[in-house]
């Protein structure tokens, strides 16, 4: 029996409508969600398409009246509404670049924690958590007295967030 070019095309049609429905209900409306009064634009899948224990955070743009604080607080707020699922890891991009993976753990902790963590101490403890695209560690943990912990961990959340899609932003990249 031979299969038509027809067939073949309208089964590969039906097949990704599916991959792009299930990302759609399953992953991308709880990053809308999150993102939708930061003036953050941010489309989330599972890695390749359909791999569900791995995610993808991808800004596609971030307006002018969003700050870092905003916009690092989307990605808790993202984590919040996937709280009840677990990930191996977390894939932050920016414009379909790969800049940073967070394990799915912390992702999940942060998520479980949100409602009654000080933010500020989420967002400063965060960068620390982040590996690179290679596997290697993104930021230092610190150690020492408390007023240059937290200025050092202050200092990675700037870097962080220009490494992720800040600096490529206001380049306009």
């Amino acid at each position: 029996m031979k299969i038509s070019w027809k067939t073949s095309a309208a089964g590969i049609a039906v097949i990704l409508a599916a991959v792009i429905g299930i990302n759609q209900f399953r992953v991308n409306t709880h990053a809308a969600e999150a993102m939708r009064y930061r003036d953050v634009s941010a489309l989330a899948y599972y890695r390749y398409g359909v791999s569900p224990s791995s995610i993808v955070l991808d800004l596609r743009d971030v307006g002018p009246e969003s700050s870092a604080a905003r916009t690092i607080g989307g990605l808790v707020d993202f984590a919040e509404n996937l709280s009840d699922r677990e990930f191996d890891e977390v894939v932050l991009v920016w414009r379909g670049e790969a800049r940073f993976i967070l394990g799915g753990d912390d992702f999940r902790e942060m998520g479980r924690t949100a409602s009654y963590q000080n933010p500020v101490y989420t967002i400063r403890t965060l960068p620390e958590k982040l590996r690179r695209p290679d596997g290697s560690r993104a930021f230092s943990v610190w150690t020492g007295g408390m007023i240059g912990v937290l200025g050092a961990q202050m200092d990675d959340v700037n870097d962080f967030a220009g490494q992720w899609y800040l600096d490529d932003a206001i380049a306009g990249r």
